[in-house]
C-alpha cells in the first residue's frame, strides 16, 4: 500500500517544503489538481455536494498542474506526481501534449496523467472545447499524446484530429502512466483500458469496494486484468490501519490523504503540515511497510 498526500488549497510558498518533507516520510507521491479559474458565477452542478454548489474560497490558488510537477520534481528525487484530476479535454491536445512530455522529462518520468471528462461545462466555453464531445474527445488525445510520447515521426487520422507527420521533441524516454478519474460506467470503462483509476472521492470504503469489482468486471473483458495495474483512492472516513489493510487485499495500491483544506485548516502553518504528514508516516506508512518485511 502506497501513500499520497493531496496538495489542492495548499499555501503556493510552501508546496516546495511539502513535497521535501512528504518524501523524507515515506509518502508515494503528491496528488495535484486542476481549475483553470472560479467564476464568480458558476453555472455547472458541482457533482459532489447536495445543491451542487463550489464549496471553495475563489482565493484558493490552482497552479498550473505540469508546471507546478516539474517545479516539485526539481526539488526531489523520488516522489511521484499525479494530476488528480487534469481535465484533458478542456485543452487543445497539441498543448497539453508539450506540457506533459516536458514535466515528464524534467522530472525523470515521475509524472502520471490522471485524467477525466470534467464537470465544469464554464471552463469549456472559455477555450473554445466542446463539453458536449468531452468523453469521445479525450479518448482520442490520449492516443494521440501515446503516438507522440512514443517518439519520431507520427501522424493522426481520427474523428476530432486529423494531422500529417509531425514530431514533438523531447519525448518522454518511459511511457507516461494513464490513469482515469470518476466513477461513472464511462469512466470505469476508460480506466479498464488504462493503466490505473484514480478515485479521488473521497468515498466510504465500501463504496470503493463496488466500483472496484465493477472495474475488475471490466478489466477482464478488456483482457487487461492481468497488467500492472494502480488503484488510487481518497476516503471519506477518518484513516484506519485496519480500513487500508482491508482496501489493499481487495486490490487498492494507494490511498490519498485528503488536503488540509478538508481536515477543517483552510490555512495552517508550514509547522504544523509538518507534524501532521510525520503524525501519519508514524500511525500509517510504517505500520504496514514494517508488516511487509520478512521476519
Amino acid at each position: 500500500m502506497d501513500f499520497w498526500q493531496a496538495i489542492s488549497f495548499t499555501e503556493t510558498d510552501q508546496l516546495i517544503d511539502i513535497a521535501k518533507i512528504a518524501e523524507e516520510v515515506g509518502f508515494a507521491g503528491l496528488g495535484v489538481s486542476e481549475h483553470l479559474v472560479t467564476p464568480e458565477t458558476i453555472r455547472a452542478p458541482y457533482p459532489y455536494t447536495p445543491d451542487g454548489k463550489v464549496w471553495w474560497d475563489p482565493n484558493v490558488p490552482w497552479l498550473e498542474p505540469w508546471a507546478l510537477a516539474s517545479v516539485l520534481a526539481s526539488h526531489t528525487r523520488r516522489i511521484r506526481l499525479l494530476t488528480n484530476i487534469y481535465v484533458l479535454a478542456m485543452h487543445d491536445v497539441f498543448s497539453a501534449a508539450k506540457a506533459v512530455a516536458t514535466a515528464a522529462c524534467l522530472s525523470g518520468n515521475r509524472v502520471i496523467l490522471g485524467v477525466a471528462a470534467g464537470w465544469m461545462k464554464d471552463e469549456f466555453l472559455l477555450t473554445g472545447q466542446d463539453f458536449h464531445t468531452r468523453g469521445r474527445r479525450l479518448d482520442e488525445m490520449l492516443d494521440v499524446m501515446a503516438k507522440f510520447f512514443a517518439g519520431g515521426m507520427v501522424e493522426h487520422h481520427g474523428r476530432f484530429f486529423d494531422f500529417p507527420p509531425m514530431q514533438m521533441s523531447p519525448a518522454p524516454t518511459k511511457p507516461v502512466p494513464v490513469f482515469i478519474g470518476g466513477e461513472s460506467e464511462p469512466a470505469l470503462r476508460r480506466a479498464a483500458r488504462h493503466d490505473g483509476w484514480v478515485a479521488g472521492g473521497p468515498y466510504p470504503p465500501d463504496h470503493v469496494l463496488t466500483l472496484l469489482a465493477r472495474l475488475n468486471e471490466l478489466r477482464r473483458e478488456n483482457g487487461t486484468a492481468d497488467g500492472d495495474y494502480e488503484v488510487i483512492v481518497g476516503l471519506s472516513v477518518p484513516p484506519d490501519l485496519d480500513t487500508f489493510k482491508r482496501l489493499g487485499e481487495a486490490g487498492v495500491t494507494g490511498i490519498t490523504n485528503v488536503p488540509w483544506y478538508y481536515q477543517g485548516t483552510p490555512t495552517s502553518s508550514l509547522d504544523h503540515k509538518r507534524a501532521s504528514l510525520e503524525r501519519f508516516a508514524e500511525q500509517f506508512i510504517e505500520p504496514l511497510r514494517d508488516s511487509r518485511r520478512p521476519s
